[in-house]
């Protein structure tokens, strides 16, 4: 017996009061909806989570170590079961036994994985027996023709198949369910269609350029317009409308434009009739950046006051309801977007697929202070999932945030039990051009912490399943997620407000 972890015992003692309080108050303000049986105890896991890391526990966890005891370091998986197994722990060590601990494990559960993992396969599909990590592709168009690219895709490690609504038609996407359903039975393995619906995405829509090579440089004016029909403004020479053009209401001078993932970025300089006059303050490349349709807009800091769904959505979402595995939505930023999507589920899904797993896409600011009250709203009404859209995410909050970002995200998805998919721009390099960076490849490994990873496509993009297939392979023989330190979360403050 030691006396002297008497008080590091009353502190733990002390804390698993406090984590138990603050937590109650959370679950309460989410248990104001129906929860579905299967997810109670996650939920209130999570709720638990967010007290915890409500306040910084970096002495009490290093003060732990030296006893031989958890550091608390990987308690996310069952937070108050954590909390007890130290306090009996440091009980016997103390000979002060403790009995008034509340659990140590999931109920109805053998191992500190299982409930994630369970959500896990129910959301997309039994996972390989080799690796940890699944493996999701974005479908090019050629998959749509080429039959014998989606057999190799899935060949190679392809666990699911993602179709984005924001190109190609109905037809195109039949044409690749088609195949992908037809390759999976030939092959005998498993691979699950997601249909992600592309929400209030801003994007070009058209491009009007007195250039015979469209570029926009530093220092240099270009157009936004509001307009279907544009004309080119004095001492501008190019002007480009968008997908959305109601959202240019919202915006003042001064605000910053990034476009094409961020590449070049500019400040509003003027309003006008027919839209805002920006000007350039740099680009990714020192000679310019070609403007093309397609590439996003984002408006960083900027609250858009969007529908989460527009009216294409709404019409895509008819087809996906009858031929997908699993609907992903794009830019969904609160709570109430993901009970605006419930509700708009509830109205569409027929009978025989009323419990569809659905995935909330992760790629604004307003979405991480957000993210507890997201996962709590979607998760109490059926299979739910995360997914990280670093592209996206990266444009909107800074680089300079994004790793710790992440972070974040990977621990209260674990917590919470709920899958997370690590998206955007993975072995990019090596899927466009055949080579890959080496710090793709250590990448791949951050990213095996995660239930999911997805790859864009690419002239190369089997080559990409492949290598982050052996990744992955190796990967999980010498680690599941790691260790923290328990600083206060970032994303828990808003919890207490």
């Amino acid at each position: 017996m030691n006396k002297e972890a008497v008080p590091l015992l009353e502190e733990v003692k002390q804390i698993r009061q406090q984590v138990r309080k603050d937590g109650r108050e959370i679950l309460e303000r989410w248990q104001q909806r129906e929860v579905r049986e299967d997810y109670k105890h996650s939920l209130k896991n999570l709720a638990s989570y967010m007290a915890f890391r409500r306040e910084d526990h970096r002495d009490i966890q290093n003060a732990l170590i030296p006893w031989g005891v958890s550091s608390l370091g990987r308690l996310e998986p069952n937070v108050l079961g954590n909390l007890d197994s130290v306090i009996k722990t440091l009980g016997y060590i103390t000979g002060d036994i403790q009995d008034d601990t509340e659990y140590f494990k999931y109920p109805g559960s053998t191992d500190r994985k299982s409930l994630l993992e369970k959500n896990t396969s129910l959301l997309l599909g039994e996972r390989d027996d080799h690796r940890h990590t699944q493996i999701m592709v974005t479908m090019p168009t050629e998959a749509a023709k080429d039959y014998e690219l989606v057999k190799t895709l899935i060949e190679s490690g392809m666990n699911a198949a993602r179709i984005n609504c924001a190109h190609d038609d109905e037809n195109t996407w039949k044409q690749m369910i088609n195949n992908i359903k037809e390759a999976s039975g030939e092959t005998g393995k498993s691979c699950r269609i997601l249909m992600d619906i592309s929400g209030p995405k801003v994007r070009i829509k058209t491009l009007l350029t007195s250039k015979r090579n469209p570029k926009l440089k530093a220092d240099e004016n270009f157009l936004l317009s509001n307009q279907e029909a544009m004309v080119l403004p004095q001492k501008v020479s190019i002007a480009i409308n968008t997908s959305v053009p109601e959202v240019l209401k919202n915006v003042d001078i001064d605000q910053l434009i990034k476009i094409d993932d961020g590449q070049v970025e500019a400040v509003v300089t003027e309003i006008q009739d027919d839209g805002l006059i920006c000007k350039v303050k740099k680009t990714s490349k020192p000679k310019g950046v070609k403007i093309k349709t397609e590439k996003g807009i984002n408006f960083p800091v900027l609250d858009m006051n969007l529908n989460v769904l527009t009216e294409k959505d709404m019409t895509d979402l008819d087809f996906a309801v009858e031929n997908a595995d699993i609907i992903a939505f794009s830019f969904v930023k609160s709570a109430d977007d993901m009970k605006y999507i419930e509700d708009t589920l509830q109205e569409k899904l027929p009978e025989d697929k009323k419990d569809m797993p659905i995935i909330a896409k992760i790629e604004t600011t307003e979405a991480i202070g957000e993210i507890p009250n997201i996962i709590a709203e979607a998760a109490s009404a059926r299979s739910f999932g995360i997914m990280v859209a670093r592209g996206d995410l990266a444009v909107e909050i800074g680089y300079e945030r994004l790793s710790e970002i992440q972070e974040e995200l990977l621990w209260i998805c674990e917590a919470a039990h709920t899958p997370i998919i690590w998206a955007t721009q993975v072995l990019e390099s090596l899927i466009k051009t055949g080579i890959p960076t080496r710090s793709e490849i250590s990448d791949v490994v951050a990213g095996a912490r995660a239930e999911c990873i997805m790859l864009n496509k690419g002239d190369y993009i089997v080559d990409g399943v492949k290598t982050v297939d052996d990744i992955l392979s190796k990967s999980d023989d010498h680690n599941y997620k790691k260790t923290a330190m328990l600083r206060a979360l970032n994303i828990s403050k808003t919890m207490f407000e």
